[in-house]
């Protein structure tokens, strides 16, 4: 189903981020053996991959689009030592984003960002990578 009315589906994302994630949580410790606070289908080995994707020869700046709860910016920032921006629109994305890089213990060198991606507040070549799970399904 395409959504043609772009603040309908502000809303819908909204609303999908309002939602407690306590099963989606205890689904993702039973299956992975970790909670990652995913939004998406990005799988634990599968962001390690990213990871090594990206191959910075340092810790770098990136840009996580449509970072929804943080999964996987706290893993990049975390194991990789980046500074990761999240950028997304729903402000309660944002808010869970915050909390999972708190939790994982990289809210030093994280950031949210409200916004869009044909919009972004950055300078050009401001961002060392750029990286997205699930944005463009």
């Amino acid at each position: 189903m395409r959504i043609k009315d772009h603040e309908e589906l502000i809303d819908r994302q909204a609303v999908k981020y309002a939602r407690s994630i306590s099963v989606w949580t205890a689904l993702e410790e039973a299956t992975f053996g970790m909670a990652m606070g995913s939004n998406g289908y990005l799988r634990p080995a599968e962001a390690e991959s990213l990871l090594a994707a990206l191959a910075l020869p340092g810790p770098g700046r990136v840009l996580d689009l449509g970072t929804g709860r943080g999964w996987p910016a706290w893993m990049l920032a975390r194991e990789g030592g980046h500074s990761v921006f999240g950028v997304d629109v729903p402000v309660e994305a944002l808010r869970s984003a915050r909390d999972a890089f708190e939790a994982a213990g990289v809210a030093e060198h994280t950031f949210v960002c409200a916004g869009s991606g044909s919009a972004l507040p950055f300078a050009s070549g401001f961002f060392d990578a750029v990286t997205h799970a699930d944005l463009l399904c």
